[in-house]
């Protein structure tokens, strides 16, 4: 009998977040902008490096769901001695959980790194990357949020480029803004 009524309870309570997510508007585009901190750490744990910059993306939305992320980002390294500098350009599934206010999602992106040394070296390569991690947005109408954290695991191929080795497990973080236009 508890098992027939979880059931009954968990339908209805997936039938009221269903129908919520219909009465949204959902705007067909989305762009970001974001401040975003890139923590590069190599495979081995024994050389880091911490980038500032910042990145931007556009989203299509499928449905009230599912969107395509194309996400674009570039990070520097300046402390004294060092000057690198890393761009990513990734792309993939965006998976929402819309509301009124709050926005928060899961995604995976796949692309490249781009990764380059200062005046000094002219060292430069590219290499696969990968992400995954997600998000929350706060709207503030139904063409502005409000992004206050984004989370994911960056996952970089970049060999031997300054001792990170064959791979690199990196964290970044992200806050920002959204604009939204279109309805779907």
């Amino acid at each position: 009998m508890k098992i027939s009524l979880f059931g009954v309870a968990a339908a209805l309570l997936l039938t009221g977040a269903s129908l919520n997510a219909q009465t949204e508007t959902i705007p067909r585009y989305e762009v970001g902008m974001n401040y975003s901190w890139l923590h590069v750490n190599a495979a081995n744990y024994d050389y880091q490096r911490t980038g500032n910059g910042g990145s931007g993306y556009f989203e299509y939305n499928l449905g009230s769901i599912v969107g395509l992320v194309g996400d674009f980002g570039g990070y520097a390294n300046t402390r004294q001695g060092i000057d690198q500098k890393m761009m990513t350009y990734m792309f993939g599934p965006r998976f929402n959980w819309r509301h009124s206010k709050l926005n928060p999602y899961a995604q995976f992106l796949f692309g490249g790194a781009y990764a380059w040394d200062g005046p000094g070296q002219k060292q430069t390569q590219n290499g696969f990357a990968t992400a995954a991690g997600g998000g929350l947005d706060y709207n503030f109408s139904n063409r502005i949020s409000f992004k206050p954290i984004q989370v994911e695991y960056v996952m970089t191929q970049l060999n031997s480029m300054n001792g990170f080795g064959g791979h690199q497990n990196d964290i970044r973080y992200s806050a920002g803004v959204v604009f939204k236009f279109g309805e779907k």
